[in-house]
């Protein structure tokens, strides 16, 4: 089972050189000697910020402990922030609703993630209406994929982040104008949850500027 820990951070104006450098030639290559694997940059295109976000993979919840409270991990961390703003970090865990398996690398494709918490007792309706309701639509859309439904561990501001992938941009479009998603997607506000947001993002190859967001 992959847990994700997430990064995001906003590159500071006039640093963007000295920041690739570092995060190209040390963070990167160093973080994976630690034991944390690469799996995904992006940039959020449409939504609320920090813009930058990288993901990286772990099995268990102690190696990510072990290793982000190692000095090496630290002093890598504030190297970083010599160049970059608005700096948090986030642990995910699969909820166990999508049978996901090993967390893929991703590559060249688009995110429509939603961010929300859970109305008090209602973990096992809102499971009940992912399982039977929510995953079957999805699943009916074959230019979608719904990646996984995670719960926010430690850090963040929500309690849930339920992540979907597209390989071409225009698709979210159609996702978002399609009648029965629209259906869910309000019985999954209106009935299940508080605090809903959502954005898109777009994976990046560590790091171009982004096509769509401009400072």
């Amino acid at each position: 089972m992959s847990l994700l820990f997430i990064q995001y951070w906003d590159v500071i104006q006039g640093r963007e050189k000295e920041y690739s450098d570092y995060l190209n030639n040390r963070y990167l290559a160093e973080i994976t000697t630690l034991g944390l694997v690469p799996v995904g940059g992006y940039f959020v295109e449409v939504g609320f910020g920090p813009r930058t976000i990288t993901a990286f993979s772990s099995e268990s919840l102690e190696d990510i402990s072990r290793i982000i409270t190692g000095k090496e991990f630290r002093d890598l961390a504030l190297g970083l922030r010599k160049y970059v703003a608005n700096f948090n970090n986030t642990v995910l865990e699969p909820d166990g609703t999508v049978k996901l398996g090993r967390y893929p690398v991703q590559k060249g494709v688009y995110k429509f993630n939603q961010y929300y918490d859970l109305k008090p007792d209602m973990k096992e309706k809102y499971q009940d209406f992912i399982v039977n309701e929510y995953l079957p639509a999805m699943a009916k859309i074959d230019y979608v994929t719904v990646t996984n439904c995670w719960n926010v561990v430690l850090g963040g501001f929500c309690d849930i982040i339920l992540e979907i992938t597209f390989k071409d941009p225009e698709d979210i479009g159609h996702l978002l104008k399609n009648n029965d998603i629209q259906r869910i997607t309000r019985r999954l506000i209106r009935e299940f949850v508080t605090n809903y947001t959502n954005r898109i993002q777009r994976t990046t190859k560590w790091f171009s500027d982004p096509r769509w967001f401009r400072r």
